[in-house]
């Protein structure tokens, strides 16, 4: 194949609404009114070049874009084949995504109409080529203008939105489109428009490679180490199809595939056959032994081997686009818990894995500007938080290629969710559920050859909210989306990428979806959501929780100052003030003030930096807590918090900011979920330790545990030694409580020497809110100040207990541990990434925090 990109040099303008696709001829004779753009391109981004918009997600400039919605968008595009593409016998012209609905024209001839941003427009075009100047036009809405309201009577409120702030449209539900754009309680109405994918023209010979599916039916582990060594046997399978083009004749063909690692050729693997006129299936089974397996982060190495596919006939080669392959297997055990429960665990390789992590939601309301960087540091971000999932959530877009990649490459497994959030879809419509099948045979195969794709998921919360909906309305019959999660979308799962898990909906199991006997549950109502402020703001409301996967729940902090700086764009703070409540999550309802006033201290009279500290505190409290509370019950699965990301800056779910700046709570959210830890909770009058080590090698180490008080005069301790096997979680210590003054100390379990190299981070039991307790006034030392190349370490010690240290430096550094209390005597040994050059000892200047 020979690819001619188109995406430079294009212009872009926009008519009334009224313009459709006949009047394009009038649209290509325009001179005036056209902005420069290149591709990918959503319209705004032309617009806020131009200075015709403001940015739309700073203060409340998203109000002054929703004219866009009611025009009609023209992007157009004069180009030259080259001598390369008009040599071949085959032309195609793919415009990769166009959101939403979009009319196509080559040389003033329309190719054809398209309404989905979920799968690319094809279409042979060499006929239609001339030479010289060739001229592109396409027309774009942002999709919601044929819907009327005839078509929304049977959907009146089966379509989850809210409403504030002009957030929400019931005829999202028509829109083969991101949802989100719309507005969410999370995110601004930024309805998204343009061509937001590549555009190229594709040439041929005689052939093409249309599809290559690799991947691993079975593993043999070996002994020893964390299982990725020399001693494994993996049993690898490779599907290539090939499109032949001749429509009446077979022609000889050498079909190879390469497998590389690490840049040396390991294997080839070829085999010489006719070519049928149409779509051949060329089948390849290999054993390999030595096989270098991919893990996910913290249980081994996310090993990837590089494929090349070509076939050769004649005088003329076909090459596939290289891509990387992992070799591990992926298994969905819901075996019985007991008579009533089942498990809902992910098993990679044949290891039951604890799933931790976030929900993905897109990274910019303007997605089409997301770029691979954003991608990159997004992802390594949630791999040095311990993250080894994200849950792609059903409301956004199945990412760019550059993310799965950077999951592939960081041991970040993927729950993907197919494209449906909140409401009820029009499945009855046969031109809806054709969208939909080419939507999910096109992604189905796109994503599956990514080793970090573990689950496919039919929708966000839609089979809860038919149970919900029925209760409600026992007359109800109409489960309009049921087609696609429960026909659709197994059966093309099954058929496409059968290796890979199916799982209906989220949350789903049991007889009533969101139970906790089985499958996985979204954690809402009993807790953040709950109409009592106090179920809200108590962390240990999770030990009461027995779900087996916890796939959504959430608490709400705020992003860094810096970012609310960002989006205030000069305006004064005012927490009661236009700017500050629109940024502020619809969700949110007081709660921030009420965590603040139960655990440190009345929000009213407080400073916007003591407000910024004590908000970050709590939200990273409850993640933190909650996730240890997940990890702590043995036969849960999984805890994955909502959310980990923004598309604005906002007061929000996220512990990443949309300026990429960690919250507070992503420090707590990092250390909870590390690889191996140890968790203590009081069950009956004793102190029970869950020892948790989830790396592929054995861990014995010495524990001291008790009880100390904050000033550190009283210390009741033991000593004893425990062994943690590798990937494995259970009870490893238990002692009696003793009747102590809660507000005076804590409990505790800390590691002194172990046998590996793997950190065990300590267990501390601190009953009650920080306001609460009888903290003595530190002394913070720091020694041992050293430059490593680019970085900076030191050690910080506390005589007494010393709550939440950190070090005021700029909210855009990136430290490796903050905000973490410190026991009497204890030290921890904190590094500064990339401050070197522009950090000294002088400005490391430790502080805790005191109500």
């Amino acid at each position: 194949m020979y690819k001619m990109t188109l995406n430079d040099g294009w212009a872009v303008c926009f008519e009334d609404l009224s313009w459709g696709a006949d009047r394009h001829g009038e649209v290509t004779g325009r001179t005036d009114g056209w902005m420069e753009a290149s591709l990918p391109c959503d319209i705004h981004m032309p617009l806020i070049e131009t200075g015709v918009i403001e940015e739309p997600l700073v203060k409340d400039h998203f109000f002054d874009c929703e004219w866009t919605e009611h025009k009609s968008w023209w992007f157009r595009k004069t180009f030259r084949p080259s001598v390369e593409t008009c040599s071949m016998n085959r032309v195609e012209l793919v415009l990769e995504s166009l959101d939403a609905e979009a009319d196509i024209f080559l040389n003033g001839i329309m190719l054809g109409h398209h309404r989905s941003a979920f799968y690319p427009f094809r279409q042979e075009v060499k006929s239609l080529l001339r030479e010289g100047d060739n001229e592109l036009l396409v027309r774009v809405t942002s999709g919601l203008e044929a819907y009327d309201g005839e078509d929304m009577t049977r959907f009146k409120d089966r379509v989850g939105m809210e409403k504030a702030h002009n957030r929400g449209d019931i005829r999202r539900i028509f829109a083969r489109k991101p949802q989100y754009g719309f507005g969410w309680d999370w995110g601004p109405r930024v309805a998204t428009c343009g061509i937001v994918g590549d555009v190229y023209l594709a040439a041929y010979d005689d052939l093409a490679i249309r599809q290559v599916h690799a991947f691993t039916e079975s593993v043999s582990l070996g002994k020893g180490g964390d299982n990725s060594g020399g001693a494994n046997e993996a049993n690898i399978r490779f599907e290539v199809e090939v499109e032949q083009f001749h429509p009446f004749a077979s022609i000889e063909a050498h079909v190879e595939i390469r497998l590389s690692f690490a840049g040396e050729s390991i294997l080839t693997l070829s085999k010489s056959m006719p070519l049928h006129s149409g779509l051949n299936f060329v089948d390849f089974r290999y054993t390999l032994t030595g096989a270098k397996l991919w893990w996910p982060n913290d249980m081994g190495s996310p090993d990837l081997y590089t494929v090349f596919v070509s076939v050769s006939t004649g005088g003329h080669t076909a090459s596939y686009p290289s891509f990387e392959m992992g070799i591990r297997t992926i298994e969905l055990n819901q075996n019985p818990v007991n008579e009533n429960e089942r498990l809902f665990a992910i098993h990679v390789n044949g290891v039951r894995t604890f799933c931790k992590g976030g929900n993905w939601v897109p990274a910019d309301s303007v997605y089409a500007r997301i770029t691979e960087e954003k991608y990159k540091s997004l992802v390594e971000e949630a791999k040095e938080a311990h993250f080894n999932m994200l849950r792609v959530w059903g409301g956004g877009l199945y990412e760019k290629n550059a993310f799965y990649e950077a999951c592939d490459r960081n041991g970040i497994m993927v729950w993907q969710d197919f494209m449906f959030a909140c409401a009820l879809y029009p499945d009855d419509l046969e031109w809806f559920q054709e969208e939909v099948r080419q939507e999910m045979e096109y992604q189905t195969s796109r994503l599956r050859n990514h080793a970090s794709l573990v689950l496919w998921c039919g929708n966000n919360e839609n089979h809860w909210n038919f149970d919900m909906w029925k209760a409600a309305n026992p007359d109800e019959s109409f489960v309009g989306g049921a087609v696609c999660y429960n026909e659709l979308a197994p059966r093309i799962v099954r058929r496409n990428c059968p290796e890979i898990p199916y799982w209906n909906s989220s949350p789903y199991g049991g007889e009533h979806p969101n139970g906790e006997d089985r499958g996985d549950c979204h954690y809402w109502f009993d807790a953040m959501m709950s109409p009592e402020m106090a179920n809200r703001i108590t962390p240990e409301r999770y030990d009461g929780w027995n779900a087996k996967f916890v796939s959504e729940y959430g608490y709400i902090g705020p992003c860094r100052k810096s970012t609310i700086e960002r989006f205030h764009a000069g305006e004064p703070f005012n927490r009661e003030g236009r700017i500050w409540q629109l940024h502020n999550n619809l969700f949110e309802k007081d709660t921030v003030a009420a965590g603040i006033e139960m655990h440190y201290a009345d929000a009213g009279g407080l400073d916007v930096d003591r407000y910024l500290l004590y908000a970050g505190l709590c939200q990273g409290l409850m993640y933190g807590y909650s996730l240890e509370a997940f990890r702590y019950r043995t036969d849960c699965s999984g805890g994955l918090f909502w959310m980990y990301n923004d598309c604005w800056g906002e007061i929000g779910w996220s512990v990443i900011d949309y300026e990429l700046r960690r919250k507070i709570s992503w420090y707590f959210v990092k250390r909870a979920c590390a690889p191996v830890t140890l968790i203590a909770r009081e069950v009956d009058g004793n102190i029970r330790v869950i020892g948790i080590n989830e790396t592929g090698k054995d861990i014995r180490c010495e524990l001291e545990y008790g009880y100390v008080s904050f000033d550190g005069r009283i210390r009741s301790t033991s000593k004893t030694s425990v062994g943690l096997p590798a990937y494995s979680r259970g009870v490893a210590l238990e002692f009696a409580k003793e009747e102590t003054n809660r507000k005076e100390g804590c409990w505790f379990v800390t590691p002194g020497t172990n046998t590996a190299a793997t950190e065990v981070l300590p267990a501390v039991l601190r009953e009650g809110a920080v306001r609460d307790l009888n903290l003595a006034s530190p002394t913070l030392t720091v020694r041992g100040f050293i430059r490593l190349k680019e970085d900076i370490q030191f050690t910080v010690g506390s005589d007494v207990y010393a709550h939440a240290v950190h070090f005021g430096l700029s909210d855009h550094l990136r430290l490796s541990d903050e905000y973490f209390d410190l026991l009497p005597g204890q030290s921890r040994t904190v590094t500064i990434y990339g401050a070197s050059d522009i950090i000294g000892l002088e400005q490391i200047q430790p502080r805790a925090v005191q109500p």
